[in-house]
């Protein structure tokens, strides 16, 4: 009787190892294949889709604005700019089908939204106490690190984010951000994508998706 239960105890030890890495392999595998994709998309072909879905006023952003900015901050504090991609895709909304994130910039992205279908978003400035897009349009124009923005496409159908006519689309302002990048999080125990943003305080923020608006948690907190 001993010898079988110690075969037994001897038999769990040995598959932990094998459990373990099956899980770490399933948890990271969103990003291990959205990296390569979004990679493989061209300049061109980016630009067209910003002009055709948002308008010509938004331009992307091919270059983190700090790395252009000598003597800002301490080189330790600064997130790792080759790392930039002005595309991020994953699944924000949670349906199954895949999303974009495309960091561009505009004076002003209120101007073509009802030309375009599109919302303007401050989730930033809502978290804090107040995000009506037409008061805090213009709160960073004037920052050439912070005046970014992020534009939202909801997939639809086999094409995503790529299809003619989006599930919806939003033009998220004002955050303050260096880096971005899809991070996988947690909320109501169900895994989600959310936008990770490194910001200029070396803090990380999530910009995630509620289920009816994007919403802002500062140093990626509980969802």
């Amino acid at each position: 009787m001993r010898t079988s239960s110690f075969a037994r105890v001897l038999f769990v030890l040995c598959l932990a190892p094998a459990l373990l890495a099956w899980g770490q392999s399933t948890s990271t595998a969103t990003s291990s294949t959205a990296a390569p994709a979004a990679a493989q998309v061209s300049l061109a072909d980016l630009t067209a889709v910003v002009q055709k879905q948002f308008g010509s006023g938004f331009e992307v952003v091919t270059a983190p604005p700090m790395s252009k900015i000598g003597g800002a901050k301490v080189m330790t504090d600064q997130p790792d700019y080759t790392a930039w991609n002005p595309l991020l895709i994953g699944d924000f909304d949670g349906d199954g089908v895949e999303d974009a994130v495309i960091i561009a910039r505009n004076k002003n992205a209120l101007i073509e939204s009802d030309a375009y279908h599109y919302k303007v978003t401050d989730p930033y400035n809502d978290h804090f106490g107040y995000g009506n897009p037409t008061v805090t349009m213009d709160f960073n124009a004037q920052d050439p690190v912070h005046n970014l923005d992020l534009l939202i496409i909801h997939g639809s159908g086999k094409e995503g984010w790529r299809a003619e006519k989006p599930k919806a689309k939003y033009v998220v302002i004002n955050v303050p951000l260096e880096l971005a990048s899809v991070a996988h999080a947690t909320r109501k125990k169900k895994s989600v994508d959310a936008i990770r943003v490194e910001e200029s305080d070396t803090i990380s923020s999530l910009i995630f998706w509620d289920g009816k608006k994007y919403r802002y948690t500062p140093g990626g907190g509980t969802l």
